[in-house]
């Protein structure tokens, strides 16, 4: 019996010692209105995206990041239906894992890391596979954010 109480601990005390470790820290970015700059570079795009998608070319977008958003995905696209999951954050390094369905039945799964130099300043990555009417493409982005001020204007 005193080896079941003892296996019984062990395993209670790796338990609390793993959750401990496995806690996340919202990003240390400060809220208000972020500048993102994006270059995504698509693999498998059919023709008729090619141009929509912009292949290659940086995309700029503003996005008020409120409190909340530090412990999700603060850098994800305004409007782009996604649930995100944080797998690890410690303040400076985040790291997320997205599901998005579109409207048009566009599914896509997401990886994606942030990095923040300091408050005010960070780079990210995020890797992409999209599925629509039989088709897959995947992608890969670089992001750049900015703070740009306390005031959102959107």
């Amino acid at each position: 019996m005193s080896k079941a109480i003892a296996v019984a601990v062990i395993c209670f005390s790796t338990w609390l010692a793993f959750g401990q470790t496995q806690t996340s820290q919202p990003l240390n970015a400060k809220t208000g209105l972020w500048q993102i700059t994006q270059t995504t570079t698509w693999t498998g795009l059919p023709p008729q995206y090619a141009a929509a998608m912009k292949n290659g070319q940086p995309k700029s977008y503003t996005s008020c990041i409120k409190a909340k958003d530090l412990s999700s995905n603060p850098w994800a696209e305004p409007g782009s239906h996604c649930a995100w999951t944080v797998l690890k954050s410690n303040g400076t390094d985040m790291e997320t894992r997205g599901s998005c369905q579109q409207d048009d039945g566009t599914t896509a799964d997401a990886h994606a890391t942030i990095h923040l130099s300091d408050s005010e300043h960070g780079t990210g990555n995020v890797d992409l596979t999209l599925a629509n009417n039989g088709q897959t493409m995947k992608g890969h982005a670089t992001y750049t954010g900015k703070w740009l001020g306390a005031t959102c204007t959107q």
